[in-house]
């Protein structure tokens, strides 16, 4: 092993023959792309063929952990899987946190690359230098949590790390997630179908080895000083206190939390599932990621009512928004219990909130009526019916096949494609881009369609006075930037979370810490920018461009009604063409040959497209 961090193998499993061999890990890949995500965007575009199917046996799910993994570095628990997605069509990436990523490591794995499909439900079970797959034919059909209990009852072992899915994956719901720990997803972009479509149920591991860093002493002094700086951030704080929910008030008081499927950008009944509401009423403990000195999961349990005992991690902030204000549902418990079905059918939180809330302006607008959706009554803020609908989509039950297979979809088949709160096929996060418009460019331009984590300029656009976030000129620069770094944080497969005490020049002393590699600011933010064209390759070659860096109209046309942010537009095309030019990208959106060679990507896109 020539780089310190990495544990030197790369598990590869081809379900369709049964092999499973270990490969060399590409020390020069990782040092080239600094770890998961960019080194998953690397693999991706050189082993994948140009328009595979994204549910067929070619298409990978390639898992990648980051060169901190395993080591004490704070928040270095992120593990990513790659794939083509089968929402989008794009390139796609998801981020999980928990434990699974430094067990990978520990069992000795960089990354494990799923390709090919079985025949039959099968589970990889990973034991150290013993890997094999096992039947998992009496696993099918399961629900994710009872899923792990059986793996690790049959293979006697309850400190097993287990990622599966649930029947929403094995019905190929194009926004089925990956579970992990119980409460922990690769959520975004339908890694979950793809998983579903290969016939692979889960993967479970169990490693009992270390990780060897280049310079502990240097890595020790960095942890003790992030540790300080998260003692006493009040950021940081509040999210170990309320979780990600300490978001709501804010975001929904300056008016861009998308409402009702984002006719507007304010919710009226916002304190009822605000974080002080969620810790008064339902939150009864925490929990914690591998390394992480915040703990931000929270606890939930329902005491009273119909949905009594149901207990969660979270509502996550994201899952607050699109389940509740994007449904006009209030409802506290109402919203427990609906994120509970997507965790144990495996659904993504935030592509199902999507989803419902274009259900809900479908049926008030009386495009589908009672008697499509079953005799639900889908109105705008109606909790029970929400937790009903959700049921029918994870199991694909009626109209719930129809909305299963995500928002642009649906929208299409029921003729009203301008209701969809999508980019690319990839449902909105919760921020309303009209309330902050450097997030409406980020939507645009993210390669994996509207996730908000591509490039999270919030905290920028609302400091101050939070004028800044209506202001759309400038925001190109702000938004490239972003993304720079976030390539670098997801690529060290840090949480971002950890961003609060770990700016760039921390980020680039723990690298230097745990790899022993030379590499500064402007070193990285260089990376940044590869990773970033190189997922733009990607994309391009699948005959995405220009075209499909666009919001709905509803964004574009539509002035916000009510709220903090009304009478304001997201002015998408000025913004596009100034994020080209600074991007060395030409109007149509595709790097220029002076950028390729700059970045040293001619000779690969030569080699791939």
């Amino acid at each position: 092993m020539a780089l310190k961090g990495l544990a030197g193998k790369i598990l590869r499993v081809n379900l369709t023959s049964g092999s499973i061999t270990k490969e060399p890990t590409p020390d020069d890949v990782f040092a080239g792309y600094i770890g998961a995500r960019g080194v998953g965007a690397y693999l991706l575009l050189k082993e994948l063929k140009a328009h595979t199917d994204p549910l067929g046996p070619d298409n990978k799910l390639i898992f990648l952990t980051g060169p901190v993994e395993g080591t004490l570095a704070p928040g270095a628990n992120k593990i990513t899987v790659t794939f083509r997605s089968p929402l989008t069509g794009t390139y796609s990436f998801s981020l999980c946190g928990g434990h699974l990523a430094p067990e990978v490591k520990f069992a000795g794995y960089d990354g494990i690359i799923i390709e090919g499909r079985a025949d039959r439900p099968v589970y990889l079970w990973i034991d150290d230098d013993r890997v094999s797959l096992k039947d998992a034919s009496h696993l099918w059909g399961k629900l994710t949590h009872a899923t792990e209990d059986a793996i690790r009852a049959e293979l006697k072992d309850d400190a097993i790390r287990v990622a599966c899915i649930g029947p929403a994956g094995e019905k190929l719901s194009r926004f089925a997630c990956i579970q992990s720990d119980y409460h922990r997803e690769f959520g975004r972009g339908g890694a979950g179908a793809v998983m579903g479509a290969k016939n692979l149920k889960a993967i479970a591991v169990r490693g009992t080895g270390s990780v060897e860093v280049a310079d502990p002493e240097a890595l020790e002094a960095l942890t003790e000083k992030v540790y300080g700086i998260l003692a006493a951030n009040l950021k940081a704080r509040a999210r170990r206190y309320y979780g990600t929910p300490e978001m709501v008030d804010g975001t929904n008081g300056l008016g861009y939390w998308g409402t009702r499927n984002f006719s507007t950008g304010y919710f009226e009944e916002g304190h009822n599932i605000n974080a002080a509401n969620m810790k008064e009423k339902i939150f009864v403990g925490s929990m914690s990621c591998y390394a992480c000195p915040i703990a931000c999961g929270k606890v939930s349990l329902i005491r009273s009512g119909p949905y009594a005992g149901t207990m969660i991690e979270g509502p996550e902030f994201e899952s607050t928004g699109l389940l509740g204000a994007n449904c006009g549902v209030s409802d506290l418990e109402a919203l427990v219990k609906v994120v509970e079905i997507c965790d144990i059918y495996g659904l993504d939180t935030m592509s199902a909130g999507a989803v419902a809330s274009l259900a809900m302006e479908c049926y008030e607008k009386g495009i589908i009526t009672k008697e499509d959706t079953g005799g639900l009554e889908l109105n705008f803020g109606n909790g029970e019916a929400l937790v009903a609908l959700m049921e029918k989509i994870a199991r694909r039950e009626g109209i719930g096949d129809l909305f299963a297979e995500g928002a642009k979809r649906a929208a299409e088949k029921l003729g009203v494609p301008e209701l969809a709160m999508q980019v690319k096929g990839q449902e909105f996060a919760t921020y309303e881009p009209r309330g902050c418009k450097g997030m409406g460019l980020g939507y645009a331009i993210s390669p994996k369609g509207a996730h908000h984590m591509i490039a999270p300029t919030m905290g920028p656009e609302t400091a101050g006075d939070g004028s800044k976030r209506f202001e759309y000129k400038g925001k190109a620069a702000l938004v490239r930037e972003t993304q720079f770094l976030m390539a670098v944080v997801d690529s060290l497969s840090l949480c971002s979370s950890m961003r609060f005490a770990l700016g760039l020049k921390e980020q680039v002393e723990l690298y230097r810490a745990v790899t022993g590699l030379s590499l500064d600011e402007t070193g990285a933010l260089s990376l940044g920018e590869k990773i970033t064209n190189l997922e733009r390759l990607f994309n391009l070659r699948e005959g995405f461009d220009r075209k499909d860096d666009y919001l709905p109209s509803r964004m574009l046309k539509e002035k916000m009604p009510t709220g903090p942010s009304q009478g304001h537009l997201v002015e998408l095309d000025p913004m596009l063409d100034e994020y080209y030019d600074l991007m060395g990208w030409d109007r149509q959106g595709r790097p220029t040959a002076a950028k390729l060679a700059e970045l040293g990507l001619a000779e690969l896109w030569q080699e791939v497209k």
